[in-house]
Formats: C-alpha cells, structure tokens, sequence
C-alpha cells in the first residue's frame, strides 16, 4: 500500500506514520520541517518530502516523488485564536494554506492506483464555530466542501474519500491556544482509531471518531 501522509511533520501525522509501519509498503512524508521529517522517516522507513503547501511548485514536485497512490492522508492543519475584527489577511491566508488549500494543490497533482483512498481529517463544525475561531472553522470546514467536490470528480478515476470528524487531540496545534484540553485524545490512540475505521473493504464516507 502506497501511502502519503501530508502533514507528516505534525503530531497526529507522526502518530499515523508510525502506526502505518508494516501496513504501508512504501511510506512517503510531505511536511514543512525537514530536520523532523527526516527523523521520523528513518524511524519507520518512509521517505521524507519537504515541501511548503503554500507553494504551488513544491507540492508539484513533491507529488511527482511518489508516483500513484494506494493512500493519502491529509493531516495538515493549523489554528489560531482571534475575533473577525482582529486577524490579519496574513494570518487568515496562513490558515487557508494548512487547511484547505494545501489540500486542494495536493489532490491537484496526486496520481492515483485503482481503488485508492484519501483521507481527510476534519473537526465537528459545533465544536469550532465559536467566537475567536473563525478564520480556523472556515478553513477547515471550506476543506470538507473541496471533499465533496473532489469525491464526484474523481469518481471515475475510482477513488474513495473519506472525512473523519476528530475531537481534541493532544498535539502542539493547541500551542496557540494555550495547550489541548484536558479530555484530548492521545495522538497513537487518534492514529489507531482512524486506521481501523478507513483500512476497511468499503470505506465510509464519513467517519465519526469520539
């Protein structure tokens, strides 16, 4: 199985590369921050693909490294917490970047095998529309409908999406706000149950993880 991990460099990404050792028979990690890819792919023996999801060119490249995909995960994100009158177009475009259109650019350029998966990890919309997150909810949930749309162009190619609603999980994405709250899932316990519910014959559409 053939599998990307966009966001590889992050907490939950890196939990995910390691549960997929054994699973994945070649594993490659895109991700902005080299010298942590680079440790984790000699880790679980993947291959490290620093790129910036900003760039167009980077991601370009970085797809054309892994030729068709059995699998992908996108597990990039970021999130900051400010009111609508607060936050910079920098700070708006930043989150954009992570959450929806780095997405978008890494659909663009994947090449897909028969009967291929993708996977975006996504957040219950009542638990991030609330005030302070804005320029994060509408990113995120901006991505879910860049989903929907991709499932129905991409049907004939036969590839199968799959958005999997998270909680909290314990990972330095919470930085910004202070740390993760106390009920936050611990990152491996994310990984694992996101694996069992996609890594079956007919993946869902929709995965709920509580």
């Amino acid at each position: 199985m053939k599998t990307l991990i966009v966001g590889a460099s992050g907490g939950l990404g890196g939990a995910l590369a390691r549960a997929l050792v054994g699973r994945a028979s070649q594993l490659f990690l895109l991700g902005r921050r080299a010298s942590v890819l680079a440790t984790l792919a000699g880790a679980v023996g993947g291959e490290a693909l620093p790129a910036d999801l900003g760039s167009e060119l980077e991601v370009q490249a970085a797809l054309a490294e892994t030729g068709p995909l059995d699998l992908l995960i996108y597990a990039a994100g970021a999130v900051s917490k400010a009111s609508l009158r607060e936050t910079s177009r920098m700070e708006i475009e930043r989150l954009e970047v992570a959450n929806s259109w780095g997405l978008a650019l890494t659909l663009k350029y994947a090449r897909f095998n028969p009967a291929a998966r993708v996977v975006l990890l996504g957040v219950y919309p009542d638990l991030v529309m609330v005030p302070g997150l804005f320029a994060y909810a509408a990113s995120k949930l901006g991505a879910e409908a860049l989903l929907g749309v991709a499932r129905k162009e991409f049907r004939r190619e036969g590839v199968r999406f799959t958005l999997v609603r998270l909680p909290a999980v314990a990972t330095g994405l919470w930085t910004p706000l202070g740390g993760a709250p106390k009920q936050a899932l611990n990152p491996d316990e994310a990984a694992q149950r996101i694996l069992e519910g996609t890594l079956v014959e007919s993946p869902p559409e929709l995965l709920e993880v509580r």
